[in-house]
């Protein structure tokens, strides 16, 4: 036998003979002591110290359990987390981007978290929020940069290996056991953390004194899905509590919360923070942002514009322009500078149609349709949301007949759920919704648009497979024909004329939503509701899509907008409304909104 030939067997796998083996085995006649023998033990002090189990609070001030963890004698309970002289933040976001084919999402994202500190991650639609807790969860693996945690580089650390060593994180959406109790909930997560912790912690008095902490001893033993909203948010909390963590990550953890269960979050994060329990929150209710968080870190466009305290946040220029946009318009102007008369409306809307399509088309004279009051679209004492969490609270809002109304107000509002509501795509739970007089009742989005009430949705909603031209086909199923739906389209966006064979999902943001909005038009709609127009696409095509609005605006169609950046839309608006915690706290003349926005975007509260 040849030594170190591997020898075949028809029933096994091929091995290397143990008598063949050449590896030269470990000596154990070392020069220590005997009591030291064996592996890796090393003396009772020292750097070399072998670890040893010692009984201790396992979450440091809070209270939550006690039980054993190994630790190294001579070294500390806890992790001197400094370098240099200086101490590193409990999360370090290095430099982090993220692309998601040709679109970069997250560009050079650097930031921190402390221990003992609640921190704030805020940031218009679309600013990457949600990509970097993706990142710093390990849920997605960025392009650049790193992550490290607790002074170690967790980047390509899998998601569950992430929670074992300390995050912990909640979803926008809840995410509960709803047939099990809030108890029960709370236990699947110590008992699951039981697992592979060797702390020797007693699950159910995890469980008691978490339950005990968060407040929810007095429903423990309910079901989740009889419960509010709020106490189903504060069920998650303590469910990722139950893990142990030592940074805990809070998707919009006020959704859905009414002022009271929001302040009774904000002061429960509080006293985690004081326990020395790190938070991360990503959050819309700037009201309970700006009491809740130390340090406030600003995304726009997926780049960190601002980072500081709640009061510099405030005042910051960048942070302004993020959140109500910059642009030429003056909302000082007087609200009567468009066309009023049908008269002079159609001679304005048959020049700027024959201009942009060289004099082919026929346009008929604009009279705008409404009831015996002069309105379009009514929504009184609307109440809306999702299952039991409600966003929209007796929203009563007003569309005259060929009027612009801005809709505005900071994330998480409720602006886009009124316009589902509107439109069709979510029935209200209290309220009603009347289209030139008559209540639309049930009916759907379809029926509605056939009707003459159109959405171009946020997001665009084209169809990214299918050509131009296919894309706008789709019209034809509200009853239009589509030669005409083409040459509407292609007169009022020329751009499209020349990508008409092109899939949608290769056109630019800016020309996907021009396709959406052509697609919308092409039904000839009396009220046309816009969500979220300037989304994600850069000033300058924002600037051509609001010419757009103020060509079709003159025509005299009634359009509905609702905006986050609000100076483009104050320059076409006739009348414009802020909107908070879903009610509609105050509407009037774009110049007199325009002086309470500020204060309604960054503070979470309007004058007036």
């Amino acid at each position: 036998m040849v030594p170190g030939v591997v020898i075949p067997d028809a029933q096994q796998p091929p091995r290397l003979l143990a008598a063949d083996r050449t590896r030269p085995r470990r000596h154990r006649d070392r020069a220590q002591p005997r009591r030291h023998r064996g592996r890796g033990l090393g003396p009772a002090r020292g750097p070399g110290a072998r670890p040893r189990r010692v009984r201790r609070r396992w979450w440091t001030g809070t209270g939550i359990g006690t039980g054993t963890r190994t630790r190294t004698p001579g070294r500390g309970g806890r992790r001197d987390r400094r370098r240099g002289g200086v101490t590193v933040a409990l999360l370090e976001v290095r430099d982090v981007s993220v692309r998601f084919g040709g679109v970069l999402a997250l560009d050079a994202v650097a930031f921190g978290a402390d221990a003992a500190a609640v921190t704030g991650l805020i940031g218009p639609n679309g600013a990457g929020k949600t990509t970097v807790f993706n990142v710093i969860t390990g849920l997605q693996a960025p392009t650049a940069g790193a992550v490290h945690f607790d002074d170690r580089d967790v980047t390509t650390v899998r998601p569950h290996r992430r929670a074992r060593l300390g995050m912990a994180r909640t979803f926008q959406r809840l995410e509960t056991f709803g047939t099990l109790t809030v108890r029960e909930n709370v236990l699947v997560a110590a008992e699951t953390r039981r697992s592979w912790s060797r702390d020797g912690s007693d699950p159910a008095a995890v469980t008691d004194e978490i339950v005990d902490l968060v407040g929810l001893g007095a429903v423990q033993d309910e079901r989740v899905d009889t419960m509010p909203t709020g106490t189903a948010r504060l069920v998650e909390v303590a469910r990722a509590l139950a893990a142990r963590p030592r940074l805990l990550l809070l998707d919009e953890p006020s959704a859905g919360l009414n002022e009271a269960e929001t302040a009774e979050l904000g002061a429960l994060l509080t006293r985690l923070a004081s326990t020395g329990l790190g938070v991360l929150l990503v959050e819309h209710d700037m009201r309970f942002v700006m009491a809740a968080c130390t340090t406030i870190h600003v995304l726009d466009f997926g780049r960190v514009i601002a980072t500081g305290p709640p009061t510099e946040i405030q005042s910051d220029p960048a942070v302004r322009s993020a959140y109500l946009g910059t642009g030429p318009a003056d909302p000082g102007a007087p609200t009567d500078a468009r066309l009023v008369d049908p008269d002079a409306q159609a001679d304005v809307a048959a020049f700027a149609t024959a201009v942009a399509d060289g004099g082919r088309i026929h346009v008929r004279t604009p009279v705008p349709a409404a009831d015996g009051d002069g309105n379009a679209l009514e929504l009184v004492g609307v109440e809306a949301g999702y299952g039991t969490i409600g966003v929209c609270f007796g929203v009563d809002l007003t569309l005259r007949a060929g009027q612009v109304h801005a809709l505005l107000g900071p994330n998480g509002a409720g602006k886009t759920t009124t316009l589902r509501v509107a439109s069709g795509q979510i029935h209200p739970t209290a309220g009603t919704v009347r289209y030139l007089g008559a209540d639309l009742g049930t009916s759907g989005p379809d029926a509605r648009a056939r009707r003459g009430l159109c959405l171009v949705p946020e997001g665009r909603g084209v169809f990214p497979n299918l050509t131009v031209l296919e894309n706008l086909r789709m019209a034809t199923f509200a009853g239009a024909e589509f030669a005409d739906v083409t040459e509407r389209a292609f007169a009022r966006f020329p751009r499209l004329a020349e990508r008409r064979t092109q899939l949608a999902g290769t056109l630019s943001g800016g020309e996907q939503q021009m396709l959406a909005m052509a697609r919308a038009l092409a039904t000839d709609p009396t009220v046309l509701l816009l969500d979220e127009l300037s989304m994600g696409l850069a000033p300058l095509i924002v600037e051509d899509l609001y010419d757009v609005v103020r060509r079709i605006a003159a025509e005299g169609l009634s359009i509905l907008v609702v905006e986050q950046f609000a100076h483009q839309v104050l320059g076409v608006a006739d009348v414009a409304s802020i909107m908070l915690g879903g009610r509609v706290e105050l509407t009037g003349a774009p110049h007199t909104i325009a002086d309470a926005l500020e204060a309604a975007y960054l503070s979470g509260a309007v004058d007036g």
